[in-house]
């Protein structure tokens, strides 16, 4: 018997806890909407059971009840106060309070960039219960959901903080106010996770940045600032464009303290198409660009070797060109200040002009014919063809077997621009070279600005005869007069018979 009555009670009590579990899920299944009319349904009910109460203590005051009949209406006073506490903390939930109301990039004059975050707090379950006219605070304060304390703000990217300082914290937030918050970035992104953490809660919001107001209306920035490029070839600059704030779309692209020697285009990096002007479409505030730049061949007063030389890439609306081509007629040397007065998207560039080592070898004749036992001697001009001065040229030569060569002077320690030097080179087959051609090879070696310099091979073609026998041709002359001779006499003697 008493094992049947434990299974009961057990049987019982899981279903208690299985009913409240249900109750429970379907509360918290229910619109916010249902959660304020259970609420005002547990107000009305909670003024009703006070009302009871208020006149059942009257009466007990006057002994006009039992301690039994004010003991129930008190019971259900202080149930119908759980029952509305209850109803108010569900209904207040576990929304979120605080929203990220905007979160905006910008850049100071120094081009470093920012992000500003606002965050509002507010509650519309407040509001609700303003509007609806219920007053909880003498059964459950609110005065803590009033200001929100110690809110932390950061900003990341794939996992990782990257905002300078890494975090922030709000020391205090009123309801229906709003903070902000502003940080470096360490990593130039279009959009980042802003992670806020308060009350215990951890909430992370995704966001795409918007511009803020900047001193240009498009930021020049360029990792490859600074280049150095040989004379008669080019160097490229990638330029990463982002437009901040403006009604202008469109855009001019110029470069303003370049010498006229130096040639230029912009370019789209993906396509190649060369550009004058860029335009921003709906959506879009950044892009990539390439500059080239095509140097001249040789160097002059403007382009001087070694010797770096500053000009601006900039980007301009209608106005700005206007501006800067006016700034072009007044003045040659256009400056950083004048630059910065035209208050347009601007990046400061360099470019040193490097000179070209480049050796060339000339002859006269490279075609030579001797007879076995001979030899060639011959003159070469090494010259500077470059833009550079070339140090220890070596002329040297690659013969063919059992070949000599002399090379006289076989160093030249220095070379200017655009002088030559005669080197003489002497050529010697071996005794018992066999008739034939031969090519032997005259090769040059230099450096110029601790680089090695390229040379082309001169190729010297040499036609090797046999010795001229002396003898055996007078003897062969004379038997071909003693010949002739003989046929003519005896043709006379023919004609006389």
């Amino acid at each position: 018997m008493k094992k049947a009555m434990v299974i009961i009670l057990v049987a019982l009590a899981v279903f208690v806890w299985l009913g409240t579990a249900a109750a429970q899920t379907a509360l918290d299944g229910q619109s916010q909407t249902m959660k304020l009319l259970t609420l005002k349904k547990a107000q009305l009910q909670l003024e009703k059971t006070k009302g009871d109460f208020d006149r059942s203590l009257k009466l007990k005051e006057q002994g006009l009840t039992s301690e039994e009949e004010f003991a129930r209406t008190r019971t259900a006073y202080l149930q119908a106060q759980v029952d509305y506490q209850q109803a108010l903390i569900n209904f207040m939930g576990s929304e979120a309070r605080i929203a990220v109301a905007s979160a905006v990039k910008f850049q100071d004059a120094a081009g470093k960039k920012f992000v500003r975050v606002t965050l509002r707090y507010s509650s519309k379950e407040l509001k609700e219960l303003a509007r609806l006219n219920i007053d909880a605070e003498d059964l459950f304060p609110l005065d803590f959901m009033k200001e929100i304390k110690d809110v932390s703000v950061s900003l990341r990217s794939e996992g990782k903080i990257i905002s300078d300082p890494y975090g922030r914290t709000i020391p205090s937030l009123p309801l229906e106010s709003e903070r902000d918050v502003t940080f470096q970035l360490l990593k130039d992104v279009e959009s980042l996770d802003i992670n806020v953490f308060y009350s215990g809660k951890d909430e992370t919001t995704a966001v795409y940045l918007q511009k803020g107001v900047s001193a240009n209306i498009v930021t020049v920035n360029s990792a490859q600032f600074s280049q150095e490029a040989d004379l008669e070839s080019q160097a490229t600059y990638d330029l990463s464009l982002e437009k901040f704030s403006g009604e202008a779309n469109i855009f001019k692209l110029d470069v303003a303290s370049l010498p006229h020697q130096i040639n230029y285009e912009f370019s789209d990096p993906a396509t190649g198409a060369r550009l004058s002007q860029i335009k921003f479409t709906e959506g879009v505030t950044s892009m990539k660009l390439s500059l080239k730049l095509y140097l001249p061949k040789n160097a002059d007063a403007q382009v001087v070797i070694d010797k770096p030389l500053a000009f601006y890439a900039l980007v301009l609306d209608n106005d700005q060109s206007a501006a800067l081509q006016a700034l072009a007629e007044k003045k040659t040397d256009i400056g950083a200040d004048d630059i910065a007065a035209l208050k347009a998207g601007h990046v400061r560039l360099e470019l040193i002009p490097r000179g070209v080592g480049r050796i060339e070898v000339q002859a006269v004749n490279l075609y030579h014919e001797i007879k076995v036992g001979g030899g060639v001697d011959m003159e070469v001009r090494v010259k500077n063809a470059g833009t550079r001065r070339l140090n220890n040229i070596r002329v040297f030569t690659d013969l063919p077997l059992n070949w000599r060569s002399e090379v006289e002077p076989d160093l030249i320690a220095s070379l200017e621009q655009g002088r030559e030097e005669v080197v003489r080179v002497k050529f010697q087959p071996p005794a018992d070279v066999a008739v034939g051609d031969y090519e032997p090879k005259i090769k040059t070696e230099s450096t110029a600005d601790n680089r090695r310099v390229e040379t082309e091979d001169k190729i010297v073609r040499i036609h090797v005869a046999s010795k001229t026998n002396i003898l055996g041709i007078t003897l062969l002359v004379l038997l071909l007069v003693g010949l002739l001779v003989g046929i003519v006499v005896f043709g006379i003697k023919l004609t006389r018979r």
